[in-house]
């Protein structure tokens, strides 16, 4: 035999004996945690009621101990949680590479998120629209025709250029602190966000209620509506782990407790965009259904 091609065979045989420890060595996220006991959640630092200041308190901080406490009963072991600082920009690469179990916040769910960054979201857990941030001084043409400031590489940036010229968009914010001092201080007009966001945000800025308007952006009639879901990792090896956060998700037991201890209050806003978002989707259908039949 050709010494060259009996060199090849030698390294090829190297390789897989290298290679295949690893591959059989792969885990799953839920075995990943009993092995390790720990459970790594992503959560942000600027987000109000989901996850604020360096303590990540809110709704994602306590979802995660109260995942753990139930995972350390399933597992027979105790379960930490470790909680990791996200970011807008930086969260689809945590779950993706590995560094946490779930990312835990206001993602919005849309399909070709899922597609763009490999990954998963969980079943929804929150429902919120794209709304302006605005001073009560400002005049409704004002708003229509000055530049609103928005975070870039967000649904709200994406959506928003629907609705205004890229000559009124100001995409240079990093947070939604910046971009509603920007507007306190009359340097912009308005700035967009999730609507929920900007209410949190405002109240922890301190801002009286009666000093600002939420303004709602239509398409055609319609809101721009937002699901919120918990960033999974794909596969279908990880199939039971999105079962077991969406099951938390779900409004039983100990997820149910959780989420009405951060959200109950907000039953009629949550209420009010979630009937409109409703109605939009029928309006959607209705006007599908009408151009389907003249087209016939």
């Amino acid at each position: 035999m050709n010494r060259r091609l009996k060199l090849a065979i030698i390294f090829c045989g190297i390789a897989i004996s290298v290679l295949a420890p690893q591959i059989s060595q792969a885990r799953t996220v839920e075995e990943e945690i009993e092995e390790t006991g720990v459970l790594k959640v992503g959560i942000r630092e600027d987000s109000p009621l989901f996850g604020f200041g360096s303590e990540k308190v809110g709704y994602c901080a306590d979802f995660a101990n109260s995942l753990a406490e139930n995972l350390s009963q399933t597992l027979g072991k105790t379960i930490e949680v470790d909680l990791v600082k996200s970011t807008t920009q930086k969260r689809w690469d945590l779950v993706k590479d590995g560094k946490v179990h779930l990312e835990c916040g206001p993602n919005t769910i849309t399909p070709g998120r899922e597609k763009e960054y490999g990954i998963k979201f969980s079943r929804p857990f929150f429902v919120t629209a794209t709304q302006v941030f605005t001073r009560t001084d400002i005049k409704e043409e004002t708003l229509q025709t000055g530049t609103i400031g928005i975070i870039p590489g967000t649904t709200n940036e994406q959506e928003f250029r629907l609705v205004y010229p890229d000559e009124q968009i100001k995409d240079s914010f990093k947070n939604r602190n910046e971009g509603i001092n920007a507007v306190q201080d009359q340097k912009i007009e308005g700035f967009a966000s999730d609507g929920i966001l900007l209410a949190g945000t405002a109240s922890v800025l301190e801002i009286n209620p009666e000093q600002y308007n939420l303004v709602t952006p239509l398409i055609n009639n319609i809101p721009l509506c937002a699901s919120y879901g918990m960033i999974l990792p794909e596969g279908t090896e990880n199939s039971s782990w999105h079962n077991t956060v969406n099951s938390w998700i779900a409004k039983s037991g100990q997820g149910e407790k959780v989420w009405t201890a951060w959200f109950n209050d907000l039953l009629p806003y949550i209420g009010g965009v979630l009937e409109a978002c409703q109605a939009s989707q029928t309006d959607r259908n209705n006007l599908q259904k009408s151009t389907q039949l003249e087209s016939l």
